[in-house]
């Protein structure tokens, strides 16, 4: 038990601390750059992504020792026991409606609609989400039990978003994007893989191991597609002109990003957070916990399996409050800051392009859902996709992912021009692309737009559009609407990155296999007959005798 906690935390090093020593050296390194409201160098604000080390720490161990043993056990589970009763309408049922329940209550995705209410969150955004990864849950059980092919769904799928997308509001377009990045967060990712992995085992056949993949990414798309619902709906009736309305009061009255000028302020800010938290988590720990007891209740499991499932749970919960309270307290003010700072000194491109793609890289370390990928990749693709070959490549594609977010922002340019060709991208490499590396792209797609996406990246986007356009708009509508369109929208186009790039190297891995071939064909005479040994005839042998 000690050394498994001890390999976990040597884990947590490994991901938070680039992290933060990247953030500190990007502050210190830039001329001029400082996060502190005074100019300095060195105050509250840095001290508090310091002290966040920690919390975050502390919950990334815990949370990877609880997880493994409870929320990713509850899937796999529920998917074995199921799936051999070959009951498929209650699997189906289970997983639309678990599916449903963790969504309504994803951090990630509470976080993304707090700023878009007045108070806690815009609940009828969280629930339209919620159905959407509900039913695309059901749809990704229903694509293995009858072996069919996921890229022709996810070309349905986008097909129908982009066509919904037509009579939709485009100003909008950035949230619903950042929506399906951030359902497919630090409490659904773990059930939906395992569950996936479990369902493909036994009902997946010859192709399980393609079969495994996916899930996560087509409850995105289930996300993305009802969000683009939620926009036309909110258009019609004239809700979007209040949510405009809305981030104009809510950056002005500093709501939307915390600042630290003094000591106290910055430890005022780690008691709301941690009070905030621990009731957000609970919410979050509740749906899947009273679906475990129940569940446990109709279909019996062994003691010590039990056992272990709640200490699981309540290792999860104490590492979700420790992993968010480090990074709400630590890295949104700091992020803010950095954001601020970049439209006050009319920064050359160069120097926000630098920024962004440095932090941008090392920030996937972090993601604690990425983990949770890397080793159900690693396991069911028996080591041939390594952990480092999935670490590297999603740190690769969101470095990529920030300079072209900064490239639209900086030049004021229509996030639909960015999305939508490169959505087209993806669609287009997927068939191209073996079915394995597709499954394994559209997950990463969901899995690398978690915590750090919403508690880094976007109020740095945020608090950058706010500053820069507070002179040009004022108090008005329109500033509503130019946070809407270049505060948001970066989580979307970071979740769109990995499946191209993990694409490109299904593609590769392709052309190598087939280049490979070729050359051994090349040493063979005949290319059937390679694996034949010419015996001696019987009169030859004879005549040796």
């Amino acid at each position: 038990m000690e050394k498994s906690i001890l390999n976990k935390f040597k884990e947590a090093c490994i991901s938070i601390l680039p992290v933060i020593i990247a953030i500190v050296i990007t502050i210190f390194a830039t001329p001029g750059l400082s996060v502190e409201v005074d100019g300095k160098q060195f105050g509250p604000a840095m001290t508090s992504l310091l002290i966040s080390i920690v919390p975050l720490l502390i919950g990334t161990t815990l949370f990877s020792l609880g997880a493994e043993k409870s929320i990713a056990e509850i899937g796999s589970v529920v998917a074995a026991t199921l799936t051999k009763r070959k009951t498929i309408s209650l699997l189906l049922f289970v997983g639309a409606l678990m599916g449903f329940l963790v969504t309504l209550a994803e951090p990630d995705l509470g976080v993304l609609a707090s700023r878009l209410s007045l108070s806690s969150r815009n609940w009828m955004l969280v629930v339209i989400c919620s159905v959407g990864v509900g039913l695309f849950m059901l749809i990704a059980i229903i694509r293995v039990a009858y072996n069919k092919s996921l890229k022709y769904w996810l070309i349905m799928g986008y097909g129908l978003v982009f066509g919904l997308g037509l009579i939709a509001d485009k100003t909008f377009f950035t949230v619903v994007f950042d929506g399906g990045g951030v359902t497919t967060g630090v409490v659904t990712v773990p059930f939906i893989l395992s569950l996936g992995v479990g369902v493909a085992r036994v009902l997946g056949g010859k192709n399980s191991e393609d079969n495994s993949f996916g899930y996560s990414g087509l409850c995105s798309l289930g996300t993305v597609l009802a969000a683009m619902v939620f926009c036309i709906i909110i258009r019609n009736t004239g809700e979007l002109n209040q949510i405009k309305s809305l981030l104009e009061v809510k950056v002005g009255d500093g709501s939307m990003f915390s600042s630290i000028p003094t000591y106290q302020k910055m430890g005022n800010l780690y008691v709301s957070n941690l009070l905030a938290v621990m009731i957000e988590v609970a919410i979050s720990m509740v749906p899947i916990t009273i679906f475990f007891f129940v569940y446990s209740y109709f279909f019996k499991m062994k003691r010590k399996m039990y056992l272990s499932i709640i200490v699981g749970l309540i290792e999860t919960y104490i590492g979700l409050v420790f992993f968010l309270v480090g990074a709400e307290s630590g890295f949104i003010p700091v992020a803010s800051s950095i954001g601020i700072w970049l439209s006050s000194t009319s920064s050359p491109l160069h120097v926000f392009i630098i920024i962004g793609f440095i932090l941008g890289f090392i920030s996937m370390l972090a993601e604690p859902a990425v983990k949770v990928l890397a080793n159900n990749v690693s396991e069911v693709s028996q080591g041939v996709i390594s952990q480092k070959m999935i670490y590297a490549t999603l740190c690769l594609a969101s470095g990529i992912a920030i300079i072209l977010n900064v490239i639209r922002v900086y030049l004021d340019i229509d996030y639909s021009y960015f999305i939508i060709p490169l959505f087209i991208i993806a669609l287009l490499l997927a068939l191209a692309s073996p079915e394995i590396y597709v499954g394994i792209s559209i997950d990463a797609a969901g899995v690398a737009t978690g915590t750090m996406a919403s508690c880094f990246f976007l109020p740095l986007f945020i608090a950058y559009t706010a500053n820069r356009y507070q002179t040009d708009f004022g108090s008005s509508s329109s500033y509503g609407e130019a946070i809407m369109r270049n505060g948001f929208g970066v989580v979307g186009i970071m979740s769109v990155m990995p499946i191209i790039s993990i694409e490109l190297i299904g593609i590769f891995a392709v052309v190598k296999n087939h280049y490979n071939y070729k050359k051994a064909l090349s040493h063979v005479l005949e290319a059937d007959d390679s694996q034949v040994i010419h015996l001696p005839s019987y009169e030859l042998a004879e005549e040796s005798i």
